[in-house]
C-alpha cells in the first residue's frame, strides 16, 4: 500500500453507531387500528406498552415480558403464528439538540434496519415509508426537531404479507411464494434448518445525523485497471454529495 494511502488508512475510524435511544416501547393491533387509536399522536398514551430494546427484535421482547413462550422450546413456534399476522407498533422519544438548526445544516433520522414495511411519524407528522429491511431509511427532520424539548417517534410495521405478490409463473417454489417479493431475510418464513418465525423490529440503532454544508448521497467504485497479481489498482470514485 503506498505510504499516503496508509496513512489515510491509518486515521480513518469506523466503529458501531450509537443507537439515539436504548430502548422503545411495542404493542400490536389489528391491521388499520393502531392509527384510529391515535399511537400516532406524540400525547398517546403507551404506558401499558412492552419495554423492547433499540436494535432489538420483538419475539425476543415478549418472551422477556412472558407475554409468548420461547418458540425453540417445545411446539411453541405455531403459538407465534398471529404475530405476523399483527401490525406492530414503536414509540420513543428522544431530547432535541440543544443548539438551534442553522441554515447550513441539515437534521435528518436514520433507521439503519427496520423491520420491514415501516411508516414514520415524528411530533405526529409522517414522515415517510419503508420497505427494505437491509437498507437505512433516512428523513429529513430539520424541520420538525424541536430543539431543547421532547420529540416523540412513532413507526408501525405492518403484516408482511399484506404487501406480497402473487405466486409467479414458473416459481420454483410454488409452497411458499409470499417470502419472493420482500426485501426482507428469507429465512424468517422457514427453511430446513429453522422454523417460521418472520422477525419484526427496529433491528439496527436509530441515529439523529446532523449534517453541516453538504452530505455525502452516494459513493461508487469502479475498477480501471488490475494488476495480473492483484498487488495494485486503478480505481476512479465516483462520489454524489448535496449541498446546502
Amino acid at each position: 500500500m503506498p505510504a499516503h494511502a496508509r496513512r489515510l488508512a491509518d486515521g480513518a475510524t469506523l466503529g458501531p453507531v450509537p443507537s439515539l435511544v436504548p430502548s422503545a416501547r411495542v404493542r400490536d393491533f389489528a391491521p388499520g387500528e393502531g392509527e384510529r387509536a391515535g399511537a400516532a399522536a406524540p400525547g398517546h398514551d403507551n404506558g401499558d406498552w412492552t419495554a423492547v430494546p433499540v436494535p432489538g427484535d420483538v419475539h425476543r421482547a415478549l418472551i422477556e415480558a412472558e407475554v409468548i413462550a420461547h418458540p425453540f422450546h417445545d411446539r411453541h413456534e405455531g403459538d407465534c403464528a398471529w404475530m405476523e399476522e399483527r401490525e406492530w407498533w414503536y414509540r420513543f422519544a428522544f431530547d432535541g439538540p440543544a443548539q438551534e438548526v442553522e441554515d447550513s445544516e441539515r437534521l435528518r433520522l436514520v433507521f439503519h434496519g427496520l423491520d420491514t414495511y415501516a411508516t414514520v411519524w415524528l411530533n405526529g407528522a409522517e414522515l415517510g415509508r419503508h420497505r427494505n429491511m437491509f437498507r437505512e431509511a433516512i428523513f429529513d427532520v430539520t424541520a420538525h426537531v424541536r430543539a431543547s424539548e421532547a420529540n416523540t417517534v412513532a413507526v408501525r410495521l405492518d403484516p408482511p404479507l399484506a404487501h406480497a405478490g402473487p405466486p409467479l409463473p414458473g416459481q420454483w417454489a410454488p409452497n411458499n411464494h409470499e417470502r419472493v417479493w420482500m426485501r426482507k431475510a428469507q429465512f424468517g418464513y422457514g427453511w430446513d434448518w429453522g422454523p417460521r418465525l418472520p422477525t419484526i423490529g427496529i433491528w439496527r440503532p436509530v441515529e439523529l445525523r446532523r449534517e453541516r454544508g453538504a452530505a455525502l448521497t452516494g459513493v461508487r467504485c469502479d475498477v480501471l485497471e488490475l494488476a495480473p497479481d492483484h498487488s495494485h489498482a486503478l480505481v476512479a470514485v465516483h462520489v454524489e454529495a448535496e449541498r446546502f
